[in-house]
């Protein structure tokens, strides 16, 4: 059984877990409504899962930009916070001679491939849901088999689900090749 209080520190300590915590809650409670039979379907349950999805997409590329965060700042990049993107961070680390450190992120959103990426995808689905419309689900075999047209024929779930595992699996192993990028925070250097 694990300490309540170390699991809150280790939340408020490392950005990216408190993401990907917000996540899972709220996957769990798109879980639950489905669970109870409450689907899109239905205007007012609509609104839930709207709020739940946007939540759970908004807290999931959240994790992805709180780890360019900690490259810029732990690789000393000296970008400013509001100009801290993909492509910047890409660029800075390509001028460091550091490619190696986010190749599978620069290929699934490098603007010149022209293949929409898983990532790409879920980026457009945050985006739709944040700043244009509702995100489109397309229902069949009743209202159990609801699916986002964007993207797949997985169900909600599942589909949200994947791609909190390969988000996940993304920043595992970029934190994984430099040692700065670890969760722990590196100790700080004394001033002589």
């Amino acid at each position: 059984m694990s300490d309540p209080n170390r699991v809150v520190k280790r939340l408020l300590e490392d950005r990216i877990e408190f993401k990907f915590y917000a996540v899972e809650k709220h996957l769990q409670i798109l879980s639950d409504m489905e669970a109870k039979g409450e689907t899109p379907n239905n205007p007012r349950a609509r609104v839930n899962w709207e709020v739940e999805i946007e939540e759970l997409l908004f807290h999931l590329i959240g994790a992805m930009d709180c780890l360019l965060d900690r490259i810029n700042e732990r690789l000393n990049l000296k970008l400013e916070t509001r100009n801290v993107t993909t492509i910047n961070v890409c660029k800075k680390l390509r001028m460091n001679k550091r490619n190696d450190l986010i190749k599978e992120l620069w290929d699934l959103l490098n603007p010149r491939n022209p293949v929409r990426s898983w990532l790409k995808i879920v980026i457009d689905l945050r985006n739709t849901g944040t700043h244009r419309s509702i995100i489109n689900v397309r229902f069949a075999k009743g209202n159990m088999h609801i699916t986002l047209e964007e993207d797949s024929d997985l169900e909600i779930i599942p589909y949200l689900d994947d791609r909190i595992q390969r988000m996940r699996d993304l920043i595992d192993t970029i934190i994984s090749r430099e040692p700065l990028l670890s969760r722990k925070y590196p100790s700080k250097k004394r001033r002589s």
